[in-house]
């Protein structure tokens, strides 16, 4: 089965300014322009585990964020904000898995959430949501999607910042994308930035990724769609000469949930970190055994 919305992907643009502009990085040596390429391949890489997430409530699917394709235990989960899921009413939601392809639904009742949601100021949350998926759906994703293993590392190696480090997430900004009645076109977008400032408070860890608009003058002035995005940590090798290369290997660092409001030009997003991540796992295979 598939809905009669068809949704077309169309990749932001990568200007050299912006390659130049990220963010100051945290090396020794000064950053010198990282290629296009590399930033179009981490792009492609990271859009391989992410999916965009609509709401089906009557004939009109409506763009409600972003969700990571991850599997725990040989078990396939969406990873998203409590806040996505939430916003997910009616029997029905659906996934835009790739350009020009129908949207995929799915029966709310074929799915369980499990919710890390609180009821205390937004920017702390938690807002976190771990759906399991039933294995014929996983499959029908698999398709054309890859499930990031969670297993890979173990519990206590929690991510931490790394001075050689790039971190992104990728999602379409709303403001940025265009809904039709019978189409939606999503301006993907990679948001990368050197820093990334860690926290935790009650038990669940945090990041705050800075991005700036006085270097970036495109990104937008409101992330909604971002939600529920996967925060990816990206080890860069530095040359001598401070030349960026990257192995194609990235590491799920987190979940954005927040738009933290900044005076002047810096945008914070506020991600749950990888031990937030760890404990949604733990508690949806606590409640699975009971």
């Amino acid at each position: 089965m598939r809905t009669d919305k068809a949704v077309y992907i169309k990749f932001g643009e990568l200007t050299r300014e912006e390659a130049v502009n990220l963010d100051e990085p945290v090396v020794q040596s000064p950053l010198h322009q990282p290629p296009l390429q590399l930033l179009d391949e981490i792009r492609e890489k990271l859009w391989t585990f992410s999916v965009a997430v609509f709401g089906v409530d009557g004939a009109r699917p409506v763009y409600r964020g972003t969700a990571t394709c991850v599997a725990a235990g040989g078990v396939s989960y969406l990873l998203t904000a409590a806040y996505v899921w939430k916003a997910l009413q009616g029997d029905c939601f659906a996934l835009s898995l790739e350009a020009d392809r129908l949207l995929i639904p799915i029966q709310r009742d074929f799915v369980e959430a499990r919710l890390l949601s609180g009821s205390g100021p937004a920017e702390w949350g938690p807002d976190l949501a771990l759906i399991r998926l039933p294995d014929l759906i996983a499959s029908d994703v698999r398709q054309l999607k890859a499930f990031y293993d969670l297993d890979r590392r173990r519990p206590e190696s929690a991510v931490v910042p790394d001075q050689h480090d790039l971190w992104a997430a990728i999602g379409a900004p709303a403001e940025q994308s265009r809904f039709e009645p019978k189409e939606a076109v999503l301006r993907l977008t990679l948001f990368n930035s050197w820093t990334a400032q860690v926290c935790e408070r009650d038990g669940f860890d945090y990041f705050d990724v800075a991005f700036d608009h006085e270097r970036r003058p495109n990104l937008p002035r409101s992330y909604g769609g971002i939600s529920g995005s996967g925060l990816w940590q990206i080890p860069i090798t530095t040359s001598a000469n401070g030349w960026i290369s990257w192995k194609r290997s990235v590491r799920l660092g987190g979940v954005a949930f927040f738009q933290k409001p900044t005076s002047g030009q810096q945008d914070l997003i506020r991600c749950h970190g990888s031990k937030s991540i760890l404990r949604a796992v733990a508690e949806q295979r606590g409640a699975a055994d009971r």
